[in-house]
């Protein structure tokens, strides 16, 4: 039985702090990791479109090999909710043992996600430690976000060392984010 490690996201746009948590899973032993680009936010966050963050996702993990795979699956999930997800993707592949990607406070506040009781009972989470939740934690994932990259683009400052150099290469050539 593969443990899947499922890592969703808007990556809007994906930066270091979501590849090295995709590394984190794969040291926790997760078999594979699945980038899951979000295709819809379910409370309508504003969101890129879907793809040129899927462009942008290819260029930031597929480089780590063939234990990180990015799929489309989020296009087949109507309403965003990971539980629905999750349990599409059981049905599909029931040889699996899914595990969920997230932060400490992801592991703490499950139980408050849409139908959290049932997607708890169908993943377990690997919770990466990072800046802002769990400042003292020796591991924890530096303080990067995707909206303070998109940010630094709009404002014309320094963003390029918080996002892979593929990711950087397209959206300079494609002017993203501007």
């Amino acid at each position: 039985m593969a443990r899947i490690a499922l890592f969703g996201g808007s990556f809007n746009p994906p930066h270091f702090g979501h590849v090295l948590a995709a590394c984190m899973a794969r040291c926790h032993g997760a078999d594979q990791v699945w980038v899951l680009p979000a295709a819809r936010h379910p409370y309508s966050k504003n969101l890129a479109p879907w793809d040129q963050r899927w462009a942008l996702c290819r260029a930031a993990f597929e480089p780590l090999g063939p234990w990180c795979v990015v799929r489309p699956d989020e296009l087949d999930n109507p309403n965003g909710y990971t539980v629905d997800l999750v349990e599409a993707l059981a049905r599909q592949h029931p040889e699996h043992q899914w595990q969920l990607v997230g932060g400490t406070d992801t592991a703490r506040d499950l139980h408050r996600w849409h139908r959290g009781a049932d997607l708890a009972a169908l993943v377990s989470v690997i919770a990466i430690p990072r800046r802002g939740w769990d400042d003292t934690h020796p591991a924890a994932l530096p303080a990067i976000s995707s909206s303070d990259v998109r940010t630094a683009i709009a404002q014309g400052e320094a963003w390029e060392n918080r996002v892979p150099p593929a990711v950087a290469d397209l959206i300079h050539r494609h002017h993203w984010y501007r």
